[in-house]
């Protein structure tokens, strides 16, 4: 009888341990998805500005200055933050947005890597890659996922909605319009700011 009782103590103990880290780091959540979630939309309301006024796509590239940038201000806010646990909640968040950002370039680098290739033996026409849906959807799959491990409905509805929102206006904008960029923007809001305000709100 003593054992069976240290063993439902132990299993009790365990299930509290598991569920403060995921409070923990679902508490640590809200600010990193604003930072992340501003810098996206900020970031394509940028190069949709720019990609109109100068006709060139090539300011897709700021994706990766934001990168840089979101790296640095993420660095200084967690130095300031409540330190995350090590478990594997925390774990499995951070192998998602790693394999998102992996994927996310490594299909980038691929799309420009066809073009070079098309260019060098001759072929002619568009490349049919819609590179932004792609991604789109990657995101919003991963930000489902992080909503789901954390029990978070507020991030998985977010996130849900958000792809389908985005994905519509994507679909219902013409091929090569810059304005297409503004997916992110919505991508950004919905699916990020609005989830980490909640957080916020609910820590408080």
């Amino acid at each position: 009888m003593e054992n069976n009782f240290s063993a439902e103590n132990s299993l009790r103990l365990i299930a509290e341990t598991i569920e403060r880290s995921r409070r923990t780091i679902a508490k640590n959540s809200g600010k990193p998805l604003i930072l992340w979630g501003s810098l996206v939309a900020l970031t394509a309301v940028i190069i949709y500005i720019l990609w109109s006024l100068t006709g060139s796509p090539a300011w897709n590239f700021l994706w990766f200055a934001m990168s840089a940038v979101g790296a640095v201000a993420m660095r200084s806010m967690m130095r300031n933050s409540e330190k995350v646990p090590d478990t594997e909640i925390s774990r499995t968040l951070g192998k998602i947005w790693m394999w998102f950002g992996i994927f996310s370039t490594g299909f980038f680098a691929l799309v420009w890597a066809a073009w070079g290739v098309r260019c060098a033996v001759g072929i002619e026409g568009p490349l049919r890659v819609d590179l932004t849906l792609v991604i789109l959807l990657m995101m919003g799959l991963c930000g489902t996922l992080s909503g789901a491990v954390l029990k978070f409905k507020p991030i998985t509805v977010s996130s849900v909605v958000a792809t389908a929102l985005s994905a519509l206006f994507l679909m219902v904008m013409p091929d090569g319009s810059p304005v297409r960029i503004l997916t992110f923007a919505i991508l950004g809001v919905f699916a990020l700011i609005v989830p980490g305000v909640i957080l916020q709100k609910q820590v408080k």
